[in-house]
């Protein structure tokens, strides 16, 4: 229980997450757990910081229409689906599984996710972190553990950040372009759960999946059957989560919006151009989650020209009317328009260590 409690130190980067997940992901871990591991999945939960509120849940539950703010801030509300929700969730809390580990109460072979092995789940955190001040994680070293590459590695694009200091933003724009493409493919059923990462035909993104020997289905499903037949709402959430983390100020800096300046899909008013992405390990990791909580959230959300929740909304309309991709790439790369394409990425001012 000592290394349950300890978890009250941990801060992850994205906006936050409920502790508990979602009914449809409660289910699953439910029928794997023994009833004392389901009562250190309750204690483990509150004690992670990313896992504290949950802000993603709110915001997408707001771009699916909710007004009322405890509806909203229930991962369970009746307003974006809960495969949606669960796409959502997807990027911070990726499904793998371990083929041996020297950490202790992680069950090999298991799908590790903090639904399902909590404490596992924490322990290996913790070694990414220690370990990321001298190691890069990527599709060499870490392969399947996706957890370690998205948020200490190669992935971090997931998160609307760069992977490293000194990558420039055209680098991290690109590659946030390509999962938007690959995600928006699933989301538009042109990819099926058939559909095997190592042949997907995208510039660069074999560089990332290409060596996992996935399938789309292993990689936003493996070990929640229930998920597989929504695998389009899991992609769309993922696609949701990048971009509601890039308003969120420890990953993006961005400028003010410019009046009467329009995205081209709508003429909806254009966010502000990003300054430069953020990157983690180097970040004081406390002050990156103060801006992730529900009040920098509610602070976000008081330009009504132009904020996260209505640039969501857009997405969610072209998802509902089976946009083309070439029109939903137009439309992010207003949304991620970059004010210097070689500006390298850092911690970002005001987040450092040092």
């Amino acid at each position: 229980m000592a290394a349950v409690l300890a978890l009250c130190c941990s801060s992850v980067p994205a906006f936050q997450l409920s502790p508990s997940g979602t009914l449809i992901e409660r289910q699953r871990a439910d029928l794997n757990l023994p009833w004392y591991q389901r009562f250190q999945l309750g204690v483990a939960g509150r004690g992670v910081h990313q896992f504290t509120h949950p802000v993603h849940e709110q915001i997408t539950h707001r771009i699916y229409g909710c007004m009322v703010e405890s509806a909203c801030q229930n991962p369970d509300s009746e307003y974006a689906p809960p495969t949606v929700i669960a796409g959502v969730r997807w990027n911070d809390d990726p499904p793998f599984r371990l083929n041996g580990s020297s950490i202790g109460q992680c069950r090999v072979q298991e799908t590790v996710r903090v639904i399902t092995q909590p404490v596992c789940w924490y322990r290996l955190f913790k070694d990414a972190e220690q370990k990321s001040k001298t190691t890069f994680f990527d599709a060499d070293n870490a392969g399947g553990n996706l957890m370690y590459r998205s948020h200490f590695g190669d992935l971090q694009f997931l998160h609307a950040m760069a992977a490293q200091d000194g990558e420039t933003a055209s680098v991290t724009r690109e590659r946030i372009l390509m999962w938007g493409e690959f995600a928006w493919a699933v989301a538009s059923g042109d990819y099926t759960g058939a559909q095997r990462l190592a042949e997907v035909p995208l510039t660069g993104f074999s560089a990332f999946f290409g060596k996992v020997g996935w399938t789309v289905q292993d990689l936003f499903s493996l070990g929640n059957p229930a998920l597989r037949k929504n695998l389009p709402d899991i992609a769309f959430g993922s696609l949701l989560h990048l971009v509601e983390d890039s308003f969120a100020q420890g990953h993006v800096e961005r400028r003010d919006p410019l009046a009467g300046e329009r995205c081209p899909v709508g003429k909806q008013a254009k966010p502000g151009r990003v300054v430069s992405f953020h990157s983690y390990v180097h970040q004081d990791h406390q002050k990156h989650g103060d801006y992730d909580s529900p009040d920098a959230l509610l602070q976000g959300l008081l330009d009504p020209g132009v904020n996260v929740v209505i640039v969501g909304q857009t997405l969610k309309a072209m998802y509902e009317d089976k946009k083309d991709w070439p029109l939903v790439r137009d439309y992010l790369e207003c949304i991620f328009d970059l004010d210097d394409p070689s500006a390298k990425a850092d911690a970002g001012a005001g987040f450092s260590l040092q």
